[in-house]
């Protein structure tokens, strides 16, 4: 292999040299035709620029695919993906997402029309023997086996597609990428896929330096659906040699910032597609999975204060560092769960904590409209049980696995067993009337009877079974009482309390958000029951704001309160901090939600006279109201 190391540089210069010579050319036949982005609400850049640049990008790395296939290798240099087999129909798919992409910049295409060339691509790439790999050491079956790779590739390369909205943000992730890759190929003794992809690096190096921001000229679908199809292509390689978790995680971990904010994209796009009211956009279209939003990492970032080039350098960082875990998972084999475990914790705490607030909070409101209604008769009364016997059953047949191992009558057994472990239970939901209980508006109460009847049922049930078997399966019947304890109960549970956690999740995703500076801005005085009433009205209706007004925090006199949550809103101090509150949240209004003192309320008129303040007092409670009035206020409110 090192013998042909002048080779490897020389595929490296062609696709620099190729991509480099042609993208001024693209640059200016894009300009003569008027194939240009406008700048808008999507785009942020300044000027009219020329796009559909990924042409050159193409031409670069099959220019150096030819180097490879002119030179005379040694065996062992082209081990890996290429060779001329995969090369022609590597030619062929890229050929067809090159017309797609072409048509698509210079006039538009519907996005079924896209997704059926891409799929044809796929395909095509599927068809020279590209496949997925194996399952836990499984072969999986011909179709199977097929359609993964048809869907993974259709994933990376929309990943690239979507995250192609900033200078130099898609080139610099794939350089990124593949660099990774090569490091990989490299450990694992796969030259010929590195060949490959130094074509690639060469190239998207060459046309950064028209791309870098400002650009002049901006990949394109043509580039970035190239770029997304060759990454995932050559990154199915590495489920060759590797165990099942880094077969699934190293091409996950690699290729990470695109991906991930294509799962973002789908989660926020199909929760507000299915579940919130569509609304029209300025053209007149409506939100759907195939619609493009303004929620994309990029632009979230953007809408932080970061510049475009600040942007760029943050989620190409990001991305190198997931390279990182990918080869030091790939040269720590036996540590790999361990480098997977670490790597999945830290991005879903980035993740949940600073990235995925827009999607929690719709899927939070979504949630809370379709649960806080009360559930028809018909579906309480058939929902609720089939889920706990779902739930139930299923854990059985965990802990029957876990107890028996699989045997030819495992669910011949399972099946004989559920009475034992069921009855008793479901007997005592039923006479609980956990059944007729409206979950969305339960109390701890109503939760806590609800744990204590599921505790009671499986103790009956140890029994009933320690009676039928009294001396040689204690053990067996205990690790059964542990499953459906850690597995059977929480699904139970979940189901009926997730309308609570959809509310504290909107609550905290609220408070994460970033306040515009022209906003009203009020702190609630008082963070007792009144205020949690108020927070909890405001969840239920899934309101951001109180009364136009953006609530920055919480005031309590209370000192053992200061600094900590309530209700997802921080208490930021007492009634004797005001004035510092005021000045440095630039505060215009004051709501009273406790009943203050006379002098409290007295100093609060005060403040809120010197400046300027508005000052209002929520209540609640019992009002009086006279039936012959012909529009009664009945609802409790600011005064």
């Amino acid at each position: 292999m090192f013998g042909d190391l002048n080779k490897f540089i020389a595929v490296f210069i062609t696709g620099f040299v190729v991509t480099y010579l042609l993208t001024p050319v693209a640059r200016s036949l894009a300009r003569r035709y008027g194939v240009v982005d406008v700048p808008n609400a999507r785009r942020p850049h300044k000027q009219p620029t020329a796009r559909g640049g990924g042409i050159a990008v193409v031409l670069g790395v099959h220019a150096a695919c030819l180097v490879v296939l002119f030179f005379p290798w040694s065996g062992a240099a082209l081990a890996g993906t290429f060779n001329l087999h995969w090369w022609q129909h590597f030619v062929a798919a890229s050929a067809v997402l090159l017309v797609v992409g072409l048509v698509d910049d210079i006039r538009g295409m519907k996005p079924i029309l896209k997704l059926g060339g891409q799929t044809l691509a796929a395909v095509l790439m599927m068809t020279a023997g590209t496949t997925f790999g194996q399952f836990f050491g499984i072969g999986l079956p011909p179709w199977l086996d097929g359609l993964l790779v048809v869907i993974w590739l259709l994933a990376v390369i929309n990943a690239f597609n979507l995250i192609d909205g900033l200078d130099g943000l898609a080139s610099g992730l794939a350089c990124i990428s593949a660099v990774g890759l090569c490091g990989i190929f490299l450990i694992e003794r796969l030259p010929g896929s590195v060949l490959v992809l130094l074509g690639l690096i060469g190239a998207c190096l060459a046309f950064l330096r028209y791309n870098l921001h400002p650009a002049t000229i901006f990949l394109g679908d043509t580039g970035s659906m190239f770029l997304g199809f060759m990454l995932g292509t050559i990154s199915l390689d590495t489920h060759s040699k590797n165990t099942f978790l880094l077969s699934l995680t190293i091409p996950l971990l690699v290729l990470g910032v695109p991906i991930y904010d294509t799962m973002l994209a789908v989660w926020r796009r199909s929760v507000r597609q299915m579940w919130i009211p569509q609304q029209a956009d300025v053209k007149g279209k409506k939100s759907g999975i195939m619609q493009p939003d303004l929620d994309h990492l990029h632009h979230r970032l953007l809408k932080g204060g970061l510049s475009t080039r600040k942007v760029a350098t943050v989620l190409c960082m990001g991305n190198a560092g997931l390279v990182a875990f990918g080869l030091l998972a790939t040269t720590f084999e036996d540590h790999a769960a361990g480098i997977f475990l670490i790597a999945l914790l830290a991005g879903a705490y980035i993740l949940m904590r600073h990235l995925a607030i827009i999607e929690l909070r719709d899927t939070g409101a979504a949630l809370m409209r379709g649960l806080r209604r009360p559930t028809p008769i018909t579906l309480k009364a058939l929902g609720y049980p089939a889920w706990d016997m779902l739930a139930m059953a299923g854990a059985i047949a965990i802990a029957k696995w876990l107890a028996d191992d699989y045997t030819p009558s495992f669910w011949y057994d399972w099946f004989l067993s559920l009475p034992v472990w069921l009855t008793p239970t479901f007997a005592l939901l039923a006479v609980s009337n956990t059944y007729v209980t409206i979950w969305s508006r339960a109390r701890t109460r109503d939760v806590l009877i609800l744990v204590l009847t599921l505790l009671a049922g499986l103790l009956l049930s140890l029994g009933l079974a320690l009676l039928i078997n009294p001396y040689d399966q204690i053990q067996k019947w205990l690790l059964y009482t542990l499953v459906i304890f850690g597995f059977g109960h929480p699904a139970i549970v979940g189901l009926r309390i997730a309308y609570r956690v959809a509310e504290e999740l909107m609550s905290w995703s609220r408070s994460k958000e970033k306040i515009k500076p022209d906003s009203k801005r009020v702190v609630l005085y008082g963070a007792g029951a009144k205020c949690c009433l108020l927070l909890r009205q405001l969840g239920f209706t899934g309101a951001e704001i109180i009364n136009g007004r953006v609530i920055v925090g919480l005031v309590d006199d209370d000192v053992s309160l200061h600094s900590c949550w309530v209700y997802g809103n921080l208490v930021l101090g007492g009634g004797k901090d005001l004035p510092y509150l005021i000045s440095k949240h630039r505060l215009t209004g004051i709501v009273m939600t406790a009943q203050l003192s006379a002098d409290s309320r007295a100093a609060v008129r005060t403040l809120a006279l010197e400046h300027g303040l508005e000052l209002s007092e929520w209540v609640s409670g019992e009002r009086m109201v006279d039936p012959k009035l012909a529009s009664p206020e009945l609802a409790p409110g600011l005064s």
